[in-house]
């Protein structure tokens, strides 16, 4: 601690930390935001969330995956990764288990191809230190210079119809089979009614201008939520705080339990393979999709990509060790994003609120999904392309910026909307006669293996 010394007395005492540390620190002012902005974005993405807490371990309980463990590991592992990345990375990102990656777990991993627990948390491990080690090579940041401006702005819209597909499955507004959109549902259902008023609760705060109109929005649907379900309004039933889950023994058991000689199974080489590939590119899309129209990226390159990335692969194998599945960058955090997030004091705030989750899980049983949908949808149409941005491309680029979107909204899914995303841009650079870079190229046969990999098990 640097001390200073009294002129008079010669006492010694505590030198004050300078006015602005915390702004020099973070580069807040730097980035166009302010530190009340900040903490604001920082709640209104754990806001956004901290449903996870809850799906994760209901899903991984399918599995025989036992719901404390999951759960404490869950907690754990994100709220670490999230500090980590505002206090090392400095990025607004918060990062927790990945759903797209949880359900591939449990439902194919171990429910169709027999593998313990044990032996797909060893997996996931494998995974992890390959990504540490690809991005350690700088491979994944030579993959992120290699994707041309129309890609990029594919991805950025593909992760915004992600974001509103999220709330519109949520709300029951679209029904999907499995991962295929099948048909529409109800448009009185008490989740939609909670997207509808959220969403204008937004837009009129922010045709005010008013500060922390996304978290605003999030508490105000909340208190109707409860309001209505205490009167007896049908389908609006708030989970009791009585659901979470109890302190136990069992939430430590899943500590070290992993199995990392699963690596000697030639089956468990393609499902590692599936995993790196969907954290890897995903990690990928969304570091660009979320910050590509923001003062973020100004300069054309995300600062602090390659620490947010060896955040996401350590995180991943940490998680394992802890007893959950692999954590990647969260679709979420495009709520706080959208509210003024610009650095990692957001992401820092996010992830104590997180830890906190061990002292405050009732009360986080009690905000309900609905409470967050309209902040999806408004973030999510806000991450979609202006017109001057779709004007000036070529045919086959529009055909990618189109395609991209679709596909996701059609198989409620990522990574195969990334599939078509890169394919096609390696086919634009060979019709406009350019060099294809051999990132590019690489990324879409490795994207391709994967959907033929997926597709078999």
């Amino acid at each position: 601690m640097e001390v200073q010394v009294s002129p008079v007395t010669g006492e010694a005492f505590p030198k004050p930390i300078p006015r602005g540390a915390l702004d020099s620190y973070f580069s807040i002012s730097e980035r166009g935001s302010t530190t009340a902005t900040e903490v604001l974005a920082g709640v209104s993405t754990f806001l956004a969330l901290s449903y996870i807490f809850v799906v994760n371990p209901a899903i991984l309980s399918q599995a025989g995956i036992p719901t404390s463990m999951s759960l404490f590991a869950t907690i754990t592992i994100s709220a670490l990764a999230t500090i980590l990345m505002g206090v090392w990375a400095k990025l607004p990102f918060a990062v927790s288990t990945g759903l797209e990656i949880n359900g591939y777990v449990a439902f194919v991993v171990i429910g169709a191809m027999g593998f313990t627990w044990q032996q797909a948390l060893g997996m996931v491990f494998w995974s992890g230190v390959l990504m540490v080690i690809v991005t350690l090579a700088s491979i994944r940041e030579k993959v992120i210079d290699s994707i041309p401006d129309a890609l990029k702005i594919g991805l950025s819209f593909s992760v915004g119809m992600f974001l509103v597909l999220i709330a519109m499955k949520l709300s029951g507004l679209f029904v999907y089979e499995g991962l295929i959109l099948s048909g529409f549902g109800s448009l009185v259902s008490p989740a939609a009614i909670c997207l509808y008023v959220g969403l204008a609760a937004i837009l009129l705060l922010e045709r005010f201008r008013v500060l922390g109109s996304v978290l605003i929005s999030i508490i105000g649907v909340t208190v109707l939520y409860h309001v209505l379900a205490s009167r007896g309004i049908a389908g609006f039933t708030p989970a009791a705080a009585s659901s979470t889950p109890a302190m136990s023994k069992e939430m430590f058991s899943g500590i070290g339990a992993l199995s990392p000689a699963v690596l000697l199974d030639p089956r468990a080489l393609s499902v590692i393979l599936v995993l790196f590939i969907i954290d890897f590119y995903g990690s990928v899309a969304k570091l660009i999709g979320l910050t590509l129209r923001t003062t973020l990226m100004a300069s054309g390159k995300l600062p602090g990509r390659e620490k947010a990335l060896l955040v996401d692969g350590g995180g991943t194998a940490a998680a394992s060790l802890l007893g959950t599945t692999s954590v990647v960058a969260f679709v979420e955090s495009a709520v706080g994003i959208g509210a003024g997030g610009r650095t990692g004091l957001s992401a820092l705030v996010c992830g104590v609120l997180m830890a906190l989750c061990f002292l405050a899980m009732p009360f986080i049983y009690l905000i309900p999904v609905g409470a967050t949908l309209g902040a999806l949808v408004y973030v999510g149409f806000r991450l979609c392309p202006a017109y001057d941005q779709w004007k000036p491309m070529a045919p086959i680029d529009k055909l990618t910026l189109i395609s991209m979107p679709l596909i996701t909204i059609a198989t409620f899914s990522l990574d195969k909307a990334m599939v078509v995303g890169f394919v096609l841009a390696a086919l634009s650079a060979v019709f406009k006669k350019q060099r294809v870079n051999p990132y590019l190229a690489g990324s879409a046969a490795l994207l391709v293996v994967s959907m033929v990999l997926q597709a078999s098990f």
